[in-house]
């Protein structure tokens, strides 16, 4: 007998495993490949999310517990921080290997505003933790983009990454108590898994049902898929069904999977009590095929060769299909692939999978064979990360440099609508970079310095995250507060320079999507109570003067309006004695004008006239308060009534919609001269 750290003197029952348990299941290998083609065949023809990913992560899960569990009270029991590297060793080479040929295709193809956040995704693929960074952007009105990523799919590799090593630490606790105490590994792996089961699925319901956009990638609310397939593996010898019985529950289990992402919105109410369906439909097809050798059984069609080598590619598969599949859309400038496209990118997706699971899995696989030492899989643990981390962090850290470099130079090279108000400035030199930089453009939006503090800091719960103040507000003998939504915040920009000239405070109340437009509907459904919270905040406080945008554009339109409900906000400042600062809104484009500028040989191919998007006179001048001063920058947006992506070498629009933070800037004298000396 032998005797491991921390185990009994007396010997420990050695369980005889029922005959079979323990083989290997080419079923399972052929429900792999059934997942892996509802995943790929949905993202690509559909645009819908099938269920499959939740069938990986209860069999990842069924796999991990299977292997701790047969060895857990033998005579050689598994060594955590050994098994932990033996994990990731099969994981991260053919993920780094991917990371690095999507980056290579994205420099080399993909427009260069992308670069940036593509180079901090892969860092966030590398350490999985995609989940994470992919939540914050989902609640985030920011980060919200029409064009995917091609790394978004690391997002449930980053939660299966996080869940193996809490498995891990788990299945290695319940080792040591079986092993402590002579315990049965079925009944503690039962009881502990049970308990997480329980405990996750409660909270993904809860999470799902109040921000399902977060709990889709929170990796707490799937823990409970890990656990049903941990679960699986102890009830396994448990069940006792008849052939007959077997057949039906497997077929059921099939049909089931195939329809799910048809029948249900799955990226829209998964992972809550809904993604029940996919995890037992799984359940029950490894139930069937427990034990089956029937000719016409569902074991024997997941045990064909087809399924086999597909299920043997699966995790390839899943890797390379995506980046294929978005590369497509944004090489073409499409939205779908159409039923050739689509066939063709599947057809390539299975050819570079097989090409990558023969080129770097079986090789490493097979090192670990030949070289049991554990030095081995830090050897290539080691290797792929730096595969990575090597161009990534090399690209950062000359592009850091580089707008460094061309930041200094701005001042003399990009005056922006200073040009417009005085024409004898000279001409930038031909070769001086439009400002911002590509890799700068997430950058654009205008922050303040701080949360808010003193008497605009509150405990108010739709205010959480809203309020931001600059540092010099609190000592400030007049104070603004911009509030509303993002085209407000985005004007700011050139506001900030008159705030500064005159020694205001500048207080946000900001929330993406949500105009001071009281009948006009938000992005955000919950912006009718930030609204009502926030005008109570300022009739509170009391500010000098509040801004806010009160006109709304529409792309190819001129119908340009009074946001709805804009006039009961004004009567609301009236009454708390508030100054109102109304600012009329900039153009709107049906494309991305910074795109078009960066792309066009003549920024002029990406004029719009004026009148397709603005009214020929603003409709604020309807509005007669005496509480009311109104902005109008329309002329040094669109000069000549011409709306244009450049003015002095700098780019007006860093999207369809929203002005760039530095030619907002520009903007500081026009905004002077249209405002009162003093304001309050």
């Amino acid at each position: 007998m032998h005797l491991t750290l921390g185990s009994p003197t007396r010997p420990v029952p050695v369980e005889r495993p029922a005959e079979g348990r323990w083989a290997y299941r080419r079923d399972i290998d052929g429900l792999r490949a059934v997942a892996i083609l509802l995943v790929v065949s949905y993202h690509v023809w559909f645009g819908r999310v099938s269920g499959g990913v939740d069938v990986f992560l209860m069999l990842s899960a069924f796999f991990l517990t299977r292997g701790f569990v047969r060895r857990m009270a033998g005579p050689a029991p598994v060594r955590p921080i050994r098994h932990l590297l033996g994990v990731f060793r099969r994981l991260l080479p053919a993920a780094a290997v991917t990371l690095v040929g999507i980056l290579a295709v994205v420099w080399a193809v993909y427009p260069e505003a992308m670069r940036r956040s593509v180079a901090e995704q892969a860092w966030a693929s590398l350490g999985y933790v995609q989940n994470w960074l992919l939540a914050s952007e989902s609640v985030d009105y920011y980060a919200r983009t029409d064009v995917p990523s091609p790394l978004q799919h690391f997002w449930s590799m980053s939660v299966q990454g996080q869940a193996f090593v809490l498995w891990v630490l788990l299945l290695w606790g319940c080792q040591v108590v079986v092993r402590r105490r002579g315990w049965s590994p079925d009944r503690v792996v039962g009881v502990v898994f049970g308990a997480v089961f329980a405990i996750s699925f409660v909270y993904s319901v809860v999470r799902t049902a109040s921000a399902q956009q977060l709990a889709y990638f929170d990796t707490g609310a799937r823990l409970w898929e890990f656990a049903a397939g941990s679960l699986l593996v102890v009830a396994l010898p448990h069940v006792r069904l008849g052939r007959v019985a077997r057949t039906l529950v497997g077929w059921a289990g099939l049909a089931g999977l195939l329809v799910l992402g048809a029948v249900l919105d799955v990226q829209g109410g998964f992972p809550g009590f809904l993604a029940l369906w996919p995890v037992l439909c799984a359940a029950a097809i490894v139930v069937s095929g427990s034990g089956e050798t029937g000719r016409f059984s569902l074991a024997a069609l997941l045990s064909s060769r087809p399924l086999q080598a597909i299920g043997r590619d699966a995790y390839a598969l899943y890797l390379v299909h995506w980046p294929i599949l978005v590369t497509f859309l944004i090489v073409n400038g499409r939205t779908e692939v159409g039923l050739v496209g689509g066939a063709g990118i599947i057809a390539l997706s299975l050819l570079l999978a097989r090409l990558l699971t023969w080129a770097v899995d079986r090789p490493v696989r097979a090192w670990r064979r030949s070289d049991p030492s554990v030095l081995v899989p830090v050897a290539v643990l080691t290797v792929a990360a730096a595969v990575v981390a090597v161009p990534v962090g090399a690209w950062q850290t000359s592009t850091w440099a580089q707008e460094r470099a061309i930041e200094a130079r701005a001042l003399q090279t990009n005056p922006g609508a200073a040009v417009l108000r005085d024409p004898s400035l000279p001409m930038p030199a031909a070769d001086a970079p439009l400002l911002p930089l590509p890799t700068l453009l997430d950058d654009e939006w205008m922050l303040l310095d701080r949360e808010c503090t003193g008497e605009w800091a509150t405990d108010v719960e739709a205010l959480r995250g809203t309020c931001s103040e600059t540092s010099e507000t609190p000592g400030a003998r007049q104070t603004v507060v911009v509030i509303g939504d993002s085209h407000s915040q985005q004007m700011t920009s050139a506001l900030r320079p008159v705030a500064e000239a005159n020694g205001w405070g500048v207080v946000f109340l900001i929330k993406g999507g949500c105009s001071m437009g009281l009948d006009e509907p938000g992005m955000d459904e919950r912006c009718d109570g930030w609204r009502e919270a926030a005008i109570q905040l300022v009739e509170q406080v009391r500010p000098d003067a509040a801004m806010t945008v009160v006109t709304r554009s529409d792309a190819g339109e001129d119908d340009e309006r009074l946001r709805p409900g804009i006039e009961r906000f004004l009567d609301r400042m009236e009454g708390a004695e508030v100054e109102v600062l109304g600012f009329r809104d900039n153009p709107r484009f049906a494309f991305n004008m910074y795109d078009c500028v960066i792309e066009a040989g003549d920024p002029l191919d990406c004029a719009v006239p004026r009148s397709a998007s603005l009214a020929d006179r603003n409709p604020a001048d309807d509005l007669d308060r005496a509480g009311l001063q109104l902005v109008d920058l329309t002329p040094w947006i669109c000069p000549d009534d011409l709306c244009v992506g450049v003015i002095g070498n700098v780019a007006v629009y860093r999207d369809d919609n929203h002005l760039t933070r530095l030619y907002g800037r520009s903007l500081g004298p026009s905004v002077a001269e249209q405002l009162p000396v003093t304001i309050g």
